[in-house]
C-alpha cells in the first residue's frame, strides 16, 4: 500500500507518532510525508503557517503543489489543515483511493458531497470547530467522533489515538 501523510501546522505528528506506523499493514506500506510549509515554500510552523494557509488561498496553493509533488497513492491521510490540503487535492486531481482526514476542522466549510472517493473523517467530539454531526450524511464521507476527546487528540498517545487508529484500520479493510 502507498500511503501519503500531510501534517498538521506544528509537523504533528512527527514519525513515532503517526497512525501509519501501528498499522497491521505497516510492513507492505510505502510512507511519504509531507509537511505543509513545503508545500507552501515557506519556513515558519504554528499559527503563522495557519495564516499562510486561510488567507487568500493558501489551501489551494498548497493542494496544487502537493499535485504536483505527489504520486499516486492508495491512501492519503491528512491531520488538521493537512486533511483540509489533501480533501482540496483530490478535488483539484490528486489521484488517490481513500483518504483519511484527522481533526481537519476546516472541512466545516466545504460540502462533503464535492469529494469523488471514500473519506474518513474522525474528529474529536469536544473539538468545537469540527463540522456539524450532519455534515458528513448522504456521501462518501464517513465521520467519526471520539468521546470526550479535543482537537489535538492524535498528537499523543492514549485512548482517544487508540480509539482512531482502530478506526483508520476498519476503514483501510
Amino acid at each position: 500500500m502507498r500511503l501519503l501523510v500531510v501534517t498538521d501546522i506544528h509537523g504533528r505528528p512527527g514519525f513515532a507518532n503517526c497512525l501509519s506506523l501501528r498499522l497491521s499493514s505497516r510492513k507492505q506500506m510505502i510512507v511519504r510525508t509531507i509537511g505543509l510549509s513545503e508545500l507552501l515554500g515557506v519556513d515558519c510552523t504554528g499559527e503563522s503557517l495557519h495564516r499562510r494557509l486561510v488567507e487568500g488561498d493558501g489551501f489551494v496553493q498548497a493542494a496544487k503543489r502537493l499535485i504536483d509533488l505527489a504520486e499516486h497513492a492508495d491512501v492519503a491521510l491528512g491531520y488538521s489543515a493537512g486533511g483540509m490540503v489533501l480533501w482540496q487535492s483530490v478535488l483539484h486531481g490528486l489521484s488517490v483511493d481513500r483518504l483519511i482526514c484527522i481533526s481537519s476542522t476546516r472541512l466545516r466549510q466545504v460540502s462533503a458531497a464535492a469529494v469523488p472517493i471514500p473519506v474518513l473523517a474522525v474528529f474529536g467530539e469536544n473539538d468545537r470547530n469540527r463540522p456539524a454531526d450532519a455534515w458528513g450524511t448522504c456521501s462518501r464521507v464517513q465521520t467519526y467522533l471520539i468521546s470526550g476527546a479535543g482537537h489535538d487528540f492524535y498528537a499523543t498517545e492514549g485512548p482517544a489515538r487508540d480509539l482512531c487508529l482502530a478506526k483508520v484500520a476498519n476503514f483501510l479493510r
